[in-house]
């Protein structure tokens, strides 16, 4: 058979270039520490180390996750004892303030104590996270939930949403807790009502947060609302700032309050609800009484301020500020199980967390062997074949160098 000049060249240098090949791929595999370089490699291994690369990053973010909501929940727990002990404190003062040989001016120094507790409750309620987000405000994390109303008390002005965050593929924990379903919607010991400002009110005139100083008067007249509206000057004679309280339903007179005299600050008694109206009100201006079987824990606490400093030492005010007291602890009681309830949670999201993030670690640990024994090189082996590879090499390229000296020409 007849070997051509040109066929004995390209059979060398293909010979040449395929131990280069091999030996400059075995090379990568030691530089990189992988063994499947490219899909063409090993195409089903490929395909195996991709879904766990993607499983392993997913994994990664749910970890992220965990961290996450862990720490939220602990941020949570630690804002929940604080108003645990707030109210605690609160409720001790307000034994102390039943004792019956405290005047009415020692009851007051007491209001003082628990006025500071009051706003260290609304500052724990109004925290935020390290994201800047309000715990307790919803899904509304960007609007502070209880804002201070310039009468007095606060309203809510978040919603009762209640945020969640994936921490596996098919286990949500829950990140925080409405401050609606914690503060406010608690169930009262008796009936109650709660107080607002009218929203088309032009006056510098607020109703206070009250209280009510006879239960059975205000149990007859539940569940009516009241509206306190004020007059034009010139409806009462001489003429000067008045108002009338009504019904909400049928919009008539109660107990023939109307046309009453304004003096701001003076307390008004209506159908058992004591309250104060403040500032300056002008003609057109309303405020609402409105009553309800839920007592919000500020209100509770607002509304004893506004008794211990109100109520006197006669027999008739004497009793009222004892069963003020006596709801007041009642719905303190409230407002600890609604806390209680809640922490018991943050208890039982916690657990979830930690069995998830255990359960992480250990498929993670199982995937990465995997994914070892798929990619990563036997470097004993590589070594090894990589001083054959090279040793192939210089003998294909010596081999060449010989066997293309042969020529007819060198004979002649």
């Amino acid at each position: 058979m007849r070997i051509s000049t040109m066929q004995q060249f390209n059979s060398g240098i293909r010979s040449i270039l395929d131990n280069q090949q091999s030996t400059t791929t075995t090379q990568q595999q030691i530089s990189t520490g992988r063994k499947v370089l490219t899909p063409a490699d090993d195409p089903i291994a490929s395909t195996q180390i991709l879904q766990l690369q993607q499983d392993i990053s997913l994994r990664n973010q749910y970890e992220k996750n965990v961290i996450s909501s862990r720490n939220r929940q602990n941020l949570e727990e630690a804002i929940l004892t604080g108003v645990t002990e707030n109210i605690s404190r609160i409720r001790e003062l307000t034994v102390n303030a039943g004792n019956g040989s405290m005047t009415q001016e020692d009851r007051s120094s007491i209001a003082i104590e628990i006025e500071e507790r009051y706003k260290a409750l609304v500052d724990l309620m109004n925290t935020k996270d390290p994201s800047n987000t309000y715990i307790f405000s919803g899904f509304k994390g960007e609007t502070e939930p209880f804002q201070t109303r310039p009468g007095g008390g606060v309203t809510y002005q978040g919603d009762d949403g209640e945020r969640s965050l994936g921490i596996s593929g098919s286990t949500q924990v829950q990140t925080n807790d409405s401050g609606k379903k914690l503060f406010v919607d608690i169930e009262s010991a008796e009936n109650t009502f709660f107080t607002t400002d009218g929203d088309t009110n032009i006056g510098s005139g607020f109703i206070s947060n009250g209280f009510v100083t006879d239960q059975a008067a205000y149990d007859s007249f539940y569940p009516e609302d009241m509206v306190i509206r004020f007059n034009p000057e010139g409806f009462i004679s001489p003429p000067g700032p008045n108002f009338s309280v009504m019904t909400r339903s049928e919009n008539r007179p109660i107990n023939g309050l109307t046309g009453v005299a304004f003096s701001p600050g003076t307390s008004i008694v209506v159908e058992g609800a004591n309250f104060k109206l403040v500032g300056e009100p002008e003609p057109g201006d309303s405020f609402a009484v409105t009553s309800s079987k839920r007592q919000p824990l500020l209100g509770t606490v607002s509304g004893l301020v506004e008794g211990l400093r109100a109520l006197g030492d006669n027999p008739e005010q004497s009793a009222a500020l004892d069963k003020l007291l006596e709801t007041t602890l009642l719905n303190m009681d409230f407002a600890l199980s609604s806390v209680s309830e809640v922490r018991s949670e943050i208890g039982g999201r916690l657990n979830t967390i930690d069995n998830i993030e255990n359960l992480h670690a250990d498929v993670d640990l199982v995937s990465q062997d995997i994914l070892s024994q798929l990619q990563d090189i036997d470097f004993a082996e590589a070594v090894s074949r990589l001083s054959l590879q090279s040793f192939l090499l210089e003998a294909s390229q010596q081999s060449f160098t010989q066997i293309s000296r042969l020529s007819l020409f060198n004979t002649l």
